[in-house]
Parts: C-alpha cells; structure tokens; sequence
C-alpha cells in the first residue's frame, strides 16, 4: 500500500502536465449551426438570432444576397451563384449568395459547411408563415432543405407587426427552441416552424406545440392596375396578415393569443389514408 502511496502524486502530476492537445482532444466537438434566411443576408432578423445562438455553438451564416421572400423551396438553376463576403452591423462574418432560400442551403451544406452542420436555422422572418402560407415561405423551404439534407433545422417567423426591438426578443424565444433541439434532437427529416407573435402588453404566454391551421395565414389579393407607359394590364400582390379564424390548438390561433407557436413539421407529402384506396383504383 505504501507503494501506491508514493506513486499517487507521480499519477497525479501526469495527468496534470499531459499535453493541451491531448485534453482537448477529450472534449465534444463544438455544436455548429447554419443560420439563413429568405430577407436576405443583411436583413435585421438573421443578425439578431445569430448573435443569440452563440450561447449554444459556433454560428455560421450564408444566406441570400438579396430578398427572397416568397420563393417556397424553389432552386436556382439557370444561372451562376456568385459568394459575397461580408460582415453584418453586428460584426458578425456573413457569406451572401445570389440564389434562392433553397439553394443557399445546398450550397452552405455542399460546399461551405464541411462536415454538415449540427442544426440549420432560418430567420428571423419578417412576416409570418402560417397555415398554408408555410408552403411559399422561403424561410419554411431554407429549414425543409436543411432537413432534406440530414440535418436538423427550424424555421422561425416574425409577426409583420413586431418593432425593429422584437426581433431581440423574438430571437431570445427561437433560442429556447434551439436550444431544445439541441438537447433532445429531433427525428430524421423533421423541422420546425416557430412563429412568434409581436411582443404582447404582459409578455409572451410560454411556448405552444401546435398544428398546421388548415388554410392561409392572411388574406391574399390583387391589385389591378395599368401600366404607365404601355398600358398593359398589371397585378400587384397584395397580402394582408392576420384575419384568419383557426381552431383551438393549430399555429394561427397560438399567435393571436399571445403564444409562440412550435409546429412539427416533416419532408414528404405521401397520404397514407389513400394508399389503400388507389390500389384498389388500379388493380
């Protein structure tokens, strides 16, 4: 025994003075999060969440160059992507790409982003995405791609009424989803669509796990007009946010009363229901 005694201290200080490569060798590797959104790369909401997300990992950030509000999960196609590199406000480092949501994604994960990155996060929106409306949403499609890809992700809306101060707060909220995520993960092709509310009077309710509403998360409409030089009959979008009844429980009906909506959402469109029936139809 008195032998092991005498070796104790000679253990301890090995273990003291092993070389800092060889501890840090031992540690997890830095969780890594993608940040992108569809308002664009200088848009005030991504460099807000992204300062957030820093409490959790290493935060890169490659979004569009330019809006690209609207463009669902289409790609870019027809023409070169061109990389700019910048910083934001904020100092943050910044990687814009002329392409849409969608692409910005393949390309971060493809030829940026090497290994993928642990989580994919888009926003903050400005705008909400709700109901149907997720399905334009190039924010919903940026996080759908992440997905698509292996990799976790979480899209994350702003009401159009929020302050230019409720992106922090806003941010602070998609925080504690990510930082969920990041706890517990989420199953393959799965992500997330949050939408928060604009500050209310006496605070965010908490955070509600909600449904898809089965129908838009405005009213859309057109405004007819002619065009000043040729006369040509044109047609503006117009798209007014809110308005839209929702029962209990589904995202539009969180928002409006004052919760952060957390939707479930998954890659595919297959209706199970139906398999069974159209086999019948073509025997």
């Amino acid at each position: 025994m008195s032998r092991y005694r005498a070796l104790l201290p000679l253990l301890i200080a090995v273990c003291l003075l092993a070389p800092v490569g060889a501890q840090q060798f031992r540690q997890p590797p830095p969780y890594r999060i993608l940040v992108s959104n569809d308002d664009g790369v200088r848009a005030p909401g991504i460099a807000a969440i992204a300062q957030r997300l820093q409490g959790i990992g290493d935060v890169f950030i490659v979004a569009p160059a330019d809006n690209q509000s609207g463009k669902g999960h289409s790609i870019t196609i027809s023409e070169p992507i061109v990389r700019e590199d910048l910083t934001l406000p904020n100092g943050l480092r910044a990687i814009g790409l002329t392409a849409t949501p969608a692409s910005t994604i393949n390309v971060a994960i493809r030829n940026i982003l090497m290994p993928k990155p642990d989580l994919v996060v888009s926003g903050v929106n400005r705008g909400y995405n709700l109901g149907y409306s997720a399905y334009v949403s190039g924010t919903v499609g940026a996080a759908r791609q992440g997905a698509m890809l292996g990799v976790p992700a979480i899209a994350a809306s702003l009401a159009e009424a929020g302050a230019p101060q409720d992106f922090v707060a806003a941010a602070e909220e998609v925080y504690g989803v990510a930082r969920r995520v990041k706890q517990y993960g989420l199953p393959p092709n799965t992500y997330l669509n949050v939408n928060v509310p604009a500050v209310p009077a006496g605070g965010y309710k908490g955070y509600m796990v909600t449904s898809q509403a089965s129908r838009d998360g405005g009213q859309e409409s057109y405004a007819e007009t002619k065009h000043p030089g040729s006369g040509r009959t044109i047609y503006w979008n117009v798209y007014k946010e809110g308005g839209a009844n929702a029962a209990q429980g589904t995202d539009i009906w969180a928002v409006e009363n004052g919760y952060v909506s957390v939707t479930p959402m998954r890659v595919g469109e297959d209706d199970a229901r139906m398999f069974e029936t159209l086999r019948a139809w073509f025997k």
